[in-house]
């Protein structure tokens, strides 16, 4: 049943108030953003105390407007979110489709808040309502959910969507994709749902449109649970791929090193007889057979002074070395690597050990697969006992294979899709707040990683 439409009244003296009040709702979204950014920002008190306190400045001035002209309150408040995004995408560093995803999940709370306020007014009011305009009833329950809303969102806004922007497991194709879930889902609520009082006043459209905000609502609660799941789904993969890897390098390095340790007891076991032959030949005073046999000696392979057990004292990284430095030998490639590294650091040996691992496994595998030119493998690692402690590793090497680039990753060559090395040598980096940066030139892959170690 259709109410009839009140006739055109002179503005009641709240109108000002009404106005000033929905801009409250605007003001909600800014806080909800920096909420979420919380942590990115350098100064995060001051930037936040300022951005609020200009922000009540302008949403009051854009509030006497809109009761002055009549406007709705989207009319200024679309150009102001404009202007916000531009500036914490500026103030953050984060990219303009992160930016975007976490804006516009604020906005479609505020939009949604607003739009609930106008059906809950209209519910109450009846034909006294008015269109983009709340009064009493939804200028109320708009405040109400407005000061709830910063409680109701504090997990998702402090932790899912923090977490999901800095993740380095998400590439840039998702970002520059799934923001426009919020954005469209806002853009429902504001030009998509009813709004005209004429219509809501429509018992049956009124329950409608209720029911549909509350689970369109549903949805996309449901659509961020998916969003993290995906998210943490992934993660778990990358670190279970990982953890399987390192498992696979360290029954390696365990194969490779007791094939060493063979090889050393099978010297130790010759060792006397080789005695008793230098004695044979020195009771006999047979210098040129003793000069011959010592050279023979010389000359065996665990005694090459090129194939060291040792580079540095920490034990688990120096395993590293030794097994890829010898794979590298086996392909004729002599390695040159230098390490400073004591027994005890405070970095965690699984993730030193994954890095340097990653690293020179990518550089003896494009040794591997250079089929031209002069192979090369330089290693460089060091502990700097500073405040705070940091390592340093830096791993070059030459290559064959042409090497694709996406953005700030690495296409695998063995596979569709990013390297695993470099990606996991990224989290692990960024894990201990460290930084891992990759170029090449002339041929030369050049990787260099900095980490925290306490």
């Amino acid at each position: 049943m259709m109410f009839p439409s009140a006739p055109i009244t002179i503005p009641s003296p709240h109108d000002l108030l009404f106005a000033v009040g929905e801009q409250v709702n605007a003001l909600t979204g800014l806080a909800l953003c920096l909420i979420c950014f919380w942590n990115r920002l350098s100064n995060p008190r001051r930037t936040c105390g300022v951005m609020m306190g200009v922000a009540t400045i302008w949403f009051l001035c854009c509030g006497i407007v809109c009761a002055t002209f009549r406007l709705p309150t989207q009319a200024l408040v679309v150009p102001t979110a404009l202007i916000v995004v531009f500036t914490l995408q500026r103030l953050t560093g984060l990219t303009l489709a992160k930016t975007m995803f976490a804006c516009a999940s604020a906005a479609y709370a505020v939009a949604i808040i607003f739009y609930l306020s106008l059906v809950f007014d209209v519910a109450v009011l009846r034909w006294q309502a008015n269109d983009l305009r709340v009064g009493w009833p939804g200028l109320i329950s708009q405040l109400l959910m407005d000061t709830l809303m910063p409680f109701l969102m504090w997990y998702p806004l402090r932790v899912v969507i923090p977490h999901m922007l800095s993740s380095g497991m998400i590439g840039n194709r998702f970002w520059n994709l799934v923001w426009l879930l919020p954005f469209v889902s806002t853009a429902v609520v504001t030009w998509c749902f009813p709004i005209n009082t004429t219509i809501l006043l429509n018992g049956r459209m009124l329950e409608v449109a209720f029911i549909i905000s509350i689970v369109y609502s549903c949805f996309m609660v449901m659509s961020y649970a998916l969003l993290w799941l995906l998210v943490r789904q992934t993660e778990q993969l990358i670190v279970a791929t990982e953890h399987e890897h390192e498992l696979t390098m360290q029954t390696m390095q365990l194969s490779h090193m007791n094939d060493r340790i063979r090889e050393a007891r099978q010297v130790r076991h010759n060792l006397r007889q080789h005695i008793q032959t230098l004695q044979v030949l020195a009771d006999a005073d047979d210098k040129a057979g003793l000069k011959n046999y010592l050279s023979q000696m010389s000359d065996h392979e665990f005694m090459a002074s090129g194939n060291p057990m040792q580079y540095c004292e920490h034990t688990a990284l120096n395993a590293v070395l030794v097994y890829y430095c010898d794979r590298a030998r086996q392909l004729g490639v002599v390695p040159d690597v230098k390490a400073a590294v004591p027994a005890d650091i405070g970095l965690n040996n699984a993730d030193l050990c994954s890095i340097v691992g990653n690293l020179m496994e990518n550089a003896v595998e494009a040794l591997q697969s250079q089929e031209s030119g002069e192979r090369m493998l330089k290693a460089r690692i060091r502990l700097d006992e500073g405040h705070p402690r940091t390592m340093f590793i830096a791993v070059d090497n030459s290559y064959g294979n042409r090497i694709v680039r996406k953005g700030d990753r690495f296409l695998s060559t063995k596979h569709d899709g990013e390297g695993l090395g470099t990606a996991s040598i990224c989290t692990i980096a960024k894990r201990n707040h460290g930084t891992a940066h990759f170029e090449h030139n002339d041929g030369v892959f050049q990787a260099s990683v900095m980490v925290s170690a306490g």
